[in-house]
């Protein structure tokens, strides 16, 4: 296997793992900062509404994203982002507004950013490049 075929594996059980953990409808977004398939953090982020819009600001994000930095060691080395919400997997302000803060973020602690990735229950989508891929009975 080559890495683009390593990478469109952990991205297809990204996806089963989303499923798998979230059958509701709705739920709340969620980040991640490491390695797809192995050691990442993440964390939470509630739902845009008008008492909490302001938590969702761009400051914030960057703070979100540089919190789960620190706990995932030293710097100096690659790691990629995503992002897992509801919804279908094309491009949204949501997934351009975390971009921006992990680009931002990982800048600034000395981390290559790998890949930026949004993930919902019908599949992928590569925030970077547009690249997408869905199913409609994902079979791992």
């Amino acid at each position: 296997m080559n890495d683009d075929d390593d990478t469109a594996a952990l991205l297809r059980l990204e996806v089963g793992r989303l499923r798998s953990r979230e059958s509701r409808r709705r739920f709340d977004p969620v980040v991640h900062v490491g390695h797809l398939g192995g050691a990442h953090r993440s964390s939470r982020v509630p739902s845009a509404d008008p008492l909490l819009g302001h938590l969702l600001d761009p400051g914030t994000r960057a703070e979100v994203v540089s919190a789960l930095l620190e706990e995932l060691g030293p710097a100096g080395s690659s790691v990629s982002a995503w992002l897992t919400r509801v919804g279908d997997p094309v491009v949204q302000d949501e997934d351009l507004a975390w971009l921006s803060a992990a680009t931002h973020a990982l800048g600034t602690f000395g981390f290559d950013l790998e890949g930026f990735w949004t993930f919902t229950r019908t599949g992928w989508l590569d925030v970077r490049t547009g690249e997408s891929r869905t199913w409609k009975r994902l079979r791992l």
